[in-house]
């Protein structure tokens, strides 16, 4: 081979090196991102989270709507547990087995800790009972679940933050509440 061969392997070599470099310093990154399932699971968990702590503080305030809570628990349990899988999952792919869970353990609490600081009274009680029993109604539907959580406000915060769309993917915009009044000359 030649001189000039030998720089060009090396070259190649070389470049081929910083290639896979960059690729192990970025794929932490995308690996600990949330794509759009693991989203809707944390969005699942966290809405769940509401409605459990809300049903603790009520009983506290002697307002038992339990039945209502274990109603939604009871209709949505395949789908609670898939999702509480989910996130482990997550958590387990970027973090590994013990840090992971450290880190779903530190999730979860942070979700229900959000809610504990809130102030309730009947009126709150009387609305996540509603709540409940409409999200029971859901039946196991991941979406229905997503849906009633946003409508809720429910933004989970993602530690890791959400994955960037891969170029060319269309991103659906968040539906507004269509409004139930009737047009009138102002509208």
């Amino acid at each position: 081979m030649t001189a000039q061969g030998d720089t060009g392997v090396c070259m190649i070599k070389r470049m081929g090196a910083a290639l896979a470099a960059v690729a192990l310093a970025t794929a932490p990154v995308q690996a600990a991102c949330w794509n759009d399932q693991e989203i809707s699971a944390g969005t699942i968990r966290d809405f769940q989270s509401l409605l459990m702590v809300a049903t603790l503080r009520c009983q506290v305030m002697h307002v038992d709507i339990t039945a209502d809570y274990n109603a939604f628990l009871n209709a949505n349990k395949p789908t609670i547990q898939k999702m509480n899988e989910r996130l482990k999952i997550h958590f387990f792919k970027a973090h590994g087995p013990v840090e992971g869970q450290r880190r779903y353990d530190g999730f979860a609490t942070s979700l229900a800790n959000a809610y504990g600081a809130r102030q309730g009274n009947k009126e709150v009680c009387t609305g996540v009972a509603s709540l409940a029993r409409e999200a029971a109604m859901m039946a196991g539907s991941e979406e229905g679940l997503v849906l009633l959580a946003q409508r809720q406000g429910i933004a989970t915060a993602l530690p890791e933050g959400a994955c960037e769309s891969p170029a060319g993917s269309i991103t659906v915009a968040a539906i507004s509440p269509v409004s139930t009044r009737p047009a009138g000359p102002a509208d």
